[in-house]
Order: C-alpha cells, then sequence, then structure tokens
C-alpha cells in the first residue's frame, strides 16, 4: 500500500519534468493533498527502521496542511519542488527509529534547505546562502563527531539510542544533540540564523524557520527523549541553561532591530528556547504534549508571517518598521493577517501559540523547575513589547508612501489556510492533548 512518503518522493521526482509549465503547482498541490489523505487513513507500512505514532501522524498532517499553504502561495518553480522535496525528507525524519536512518534524514533535510538557498539573485541573499551553509557544515561534522563516538562505545546504528551505555557512548549522544542545536539556533549555535532568515528570499525563510526547524524540533524529542530522560541529572542544568541563555537573548536583541525580518528572526532564537524548556522538562508527563503543541503552533504562526514579509517585499518594497507604518489604511487584510499571527507569536489567549506556551510552562511547573518557569513567563511577556510595536505601526502610524491594496488571491488563500491552524488549535486543545503522550 502507498504512504505519503512514498507519494510525495515520487511527486517530488515528477515535478522535475513540470518546470516552466503552468501544470508544475496544480501538480504540487495534488500530490500534497493526495500525501494528507494517505496520512489520515494510515495508508502505508512503514519501511524498516521508520516507525511512526498517533503524535506523529497529527504532526505529519499538520505538516503537510503547511506544505499546501506554501505551494499555493510560491510562483518560483524551483521553490515548489524543492518544496516537495524538503516535504518528503521532512517525513522520513519525522518517522526515523534507528540512528542511521535519523542521521541520514536529517541530512537530506540539511542538503534541501541548501538547494532551496542557493537560488540567489542578490547579494544578501548570497550571504544569508553562504552563512546557513557554513553552520550546516559544522552542524554536520559534530553530528558525525558524535556518532563516530557512540558507535565506538558500543551503540549501533540499527537501533534507537540506547540509555544505557558506556560513558564514551553517552558523550557521543550529547555532542549529537548539540549538532541538533545548530538546526534549531539555540545560543551558542545561532549565529547564522538571524542574518540567513533575514537575507534569503522571504519565502525560503518561511521554509527553514517555519517547517526545517520545527520538524527537526519534534524528530529529535521524539528520538532523544528516552536517552536524555535515564541522564537527568546532566541533561536537566545543561538544556536548562541553553534555553533561559536562548530566550533571553533572542527576545532582547529582537528589541533593537529596524528590520521587520531581523525581529522576526530573533523571535524564532527566542521560541527555539521555549522548546527547549520540553526537553529539560522529561520528568513531567506533560513535556511531550507541551513539545507537540508548542510545535504545532509555531509551524503555523512562523510560516505564515515569513510569507507576508514576502508579500509585502514584492507588493511594496517594505523591509524596515518604517516603511511599515500605515499598512492597515491601504490593505487592512494583510494587516489583519499580520496582527493574528503576532498575537499568537505573543501568546495572546484562544490562539495556538498561547497554549503551546501554556502547556510547556506547565510541563516545567509540574517538572520542578518553577523558577524557570517564571524566567520563561518574563520573557515572554518581554516579546509582548516588539510584537506590540509592529502591530503600532500597522495601525496607529501615517503611511510614508501610499500602499494600494493588494488583489493576488494566491498569497491571501495561503494565509487564510495558515489562520485557520492558528484559530483552531487555539480553540480545540484535546486534538492535541488526546495524542501529545505518544511522541
Amino acid at each position: 500500500m502507498i504512504s505519503a512518503f512514498s507519494l510525495l518522493f515520487a511527486a517530488s521526482l515528477l515535478s522535475l519534468a513540470f518546470h516552466r509549465t503552468r501544470w508544475l503547482k496544480p501538480f504540487g498541490l495534488l500530490a500534497v493533498a493526495g500525501a494528507f489523505g494517505l496520512t489520515f487513513i494510515g495508508a502505508g507500512m512503514p519501511l524498516q527502521g521508520f516507525a511512526s505514532s498517533e503524535a506523529i501522524r497529527l504532526f505529519m498532517l499538520i505538516l503537510e496542511v503547511v506544505l499546501f499553504a506554501l505551494i499555493v502561495h510560491e510562483e518560483e518553480d524551483q521553490t515548489v519542488t524543492q518544496t516537495l522535496f524538503l516535504g518528503t525528507a521532512s517525513l522520513a525524519l519525522l518517522q526515523s527509529r534507528t540512528l542511521l536512518t535519523f542521521i541520514l534524514s536529517f541530512e537530506a533535510v540539511s542538503i534541501i534547505s541548501f538547494v532551496l538557498v542557493s537560488h540567489i539573485k542578490t547579494a544578501a541573499q548570497a550571504e544569508g546562502a553562504i552563512k546557513m551553509f557554513i553552520a550546516g557544515a559544522i552542524a554536520t561534522g559534530i553530528l558525525l563527531l558524535g556518532a563516530v563516538l557512540y558507535l565506538m562505545g558500543g551503540g549501533s546504528l540499527k537501533a534507537v539510542l540506547s540509555p544505557q551505555g558506556s560513558l564514551l557512548s553517552t558523550a557521543g549522544a550529547f555532542i549529537m544533540l548539540l549538532a541538533l542545536f545548530y538546526k534549531l539556533t539555540i545560543v551558542p549555535m545561532h549565529g547564522w540564523a538571524a542574518d540567513t532568515y533575514a537575507l534569503v528570499r522571504h519565502s525560503h525563510a518561511a521554509i527553514l524557520t517555519g517547517v526545517a526547524k520545527t520538524v527537526v524540533a519534534v524528530a529529535a524529542f521524539a528520538f532523544f527523549a528516552p536517552f536524555l530522560s535515564v541522564h537527568l541529572a546532566l541533561s536537566i542544568p545543561l538544556l536548562v541553561t541553553l534555553a533561559v541563555v536562548t530566550m533571553t537573548l533572542g527576545n532582547v536583541l529582537a528589541l533593537f532591530q529596524k528590520k521587520v525580518s531581523r525581529i522576526l528572526a530573533y523571535s524564532s532564537i527566542a521560541h527555539a528556547g521555549y522548546m527547549l524548556l520540553a526537553f529539560a522538562a522529561l520528568k513531567s508527563s506533560y513535556a511531550s504534549t507541551g513539545l507537540l503543541y508548542m510545535a504545532i503552533a509555531y509551524i503555523f504562526m512562523q510560516t505564515a508571517v515569513f510569507l507576508l514579509l514576502d508579500t509585502l517585499r514584492r507588493r511594496y518594497g517594505i523591509e524596515t518598521l518604517a516603511e511599515l507604518k500605515g499598512l492597515a489604511a491601504g490593505n487592512g487584510v494583510l494587516a489583519f493577517f499580520f496582527t493574528i499571527q503576532l498575537f499568537s507569536l505573543a501568546g495572546i489567549p484562544l490562539l495556538a501559540g498561547f497554549l503551546g506556551k501554556a502547556v510547556v510552562f506547565y510541563a516545567v511547573v509540574d517538572a520542578g523547575l518553577w523558577y524557570i518557569a517564571l524566567v520563561a513567563l518574563l520573557n515572554s511577556a518581554l516579546s509582548v513589547g516588539y510584537y506590540a510595536w509592529i502591530v503600532k505601526h500597522l495601525y496607529f502610524d501615517e503611511a510614508e508612501t501610499e500602499k494600494a491594496q493588494d488583489r493576488e488571491r494566491a498569497p491571501l488563500a495561503a494565509q487564510i489556510i495558515l489562520l485557520g491552524g492558528t484559530l483552531f488549535f487555539g480553540i480545540f486543545a484535546s486534538v492535541v492533548f488526546s495524542v501529545g503522550s505518544t511522541l
């Protein structure tokens, strides 16, 4: 029986034949819709080294919805095809259950991400791509170093990470986790992210920070949580320190940015710190639910805001806060979409971002780390400042240039899909709570 992975992989290859034709986008949308249907009914048998769960299946459905929105928004043939390839690699990574399949799938996601940003048209895009490539190369080197140490210590490529191993294999597993933190933009491995997300095409940044980063977070938690739960004495101090530094630095630096893309890039780094709290709160039974909820909220919010920036740059040439002034007067629809997603990122109730943070913070308290939850709450309050500053420019400042109404239907359709996800998961929490423990 064909699986969603098989369908997307075949569609990715076939899409190469549709380049420079009007059929590419409808073909990509049909392929993603078909993958969604197969995932929904649970069709297909996992290959050796891969397995799924109800939580992973839910996140795969969310991923396919977001991929659909990305293709609806996109006009460039190369990006449509690369979105299909990235979706295929992401499904493999989410279901990886042996060290070999995890490393291969992670590298597939990384390589496709490099190819995505290699379609360079400006010097700024070249700079962003080079910084991402260098960071990716370092992450790969660290990952392979950790894998070698893990194997030398008695670990196996054909099994899950062994919680009980030698000192060498344990060190190797922690080194591999640090390599993943490069992709997750955890401080001090974050330096490349702010520049890359701000300099590359905003639709590419939506894929990198909204999709690829979130997929890695969920896959890393599913793969490493059993190992970390056996080594809490070492992992909790490390993860708590990295989480607090990451969220604080991200939020503080966001306050001083003038370019909207850099504000959202540093916001993305801060959210990586919030996600890392779930790794530190493994004592709590709510840790997996919190990570899953935050990942679902984040993939909708972050993808939406960068796609909005892509539309604003193409339509009005908007890059900075000053250029964003008065958008609501000229284009109230885009301003509305932007505002709701910013409110969700800030953690306003009845939106997915609020429940994502709330469940993670509750897991931290439940794990006995209430003082860390207090730091996270203060950071979340701090972030409201720069989100509110953007909204102020949208609605309360006078535009320096006239902004005519945008009548492009594709970007609006993509935003409706993503807004639907943000609203749905902000209200219907039981959908995530019913499967969160299976992650």
